[in-house]
């Protein structure tokens, strides 16, 4: 794919998404951590797939799936990802005034 062709479409979908009032950070934000997150789960499907196809397990291979599902087992706890939620709602910032609207609500509240 030529450089030109590619740059052109992040500046298109960069565009789209500020045309649709959506703070690109948040957004860029989010694809990075879902894309995180999807890593080490492509990781260890890729040992599974090309273990079976060798049709044994190395020390090594053995070693990465080990270490994949541990890594995956403690990514999708209940409580990191309550955490991981929490602080994606922290880049929702409606009136567009730098301040996000999560910490907006404190001002709002009486004492």
């Amino acid at each position: 794919m030529d450089k030109q062709v590619l740059i052109d479409k992040v500046k298109r979908v960069y565009n789209n998404i500020r045309i649709a009032n959506i703070k690109p950070t948040g957004v860029l934000a989010t694809r990075a951590l879902v894309g995180l997150l999807l890593v080490p789960i492509l990781v260890v499907i890729m040992a599974y797939v090309m273990a079976f196809y060798k049709g044994t397990v190395s020390d090594d291979t053995g070693r990465v799936i080990d270490v994949g599902i541990k890594i995956v087992d403690h990514f999708f706890i209940p409580t990191v990802l309550t955490a991981i939620v929490g602080f994606l709602a922290l880049w929702i910032d409606k009136n567009h005034n730098g301040i996000p609207d999560k910490l907006e609500d404190n001002d709002k509240k009486p004492l």
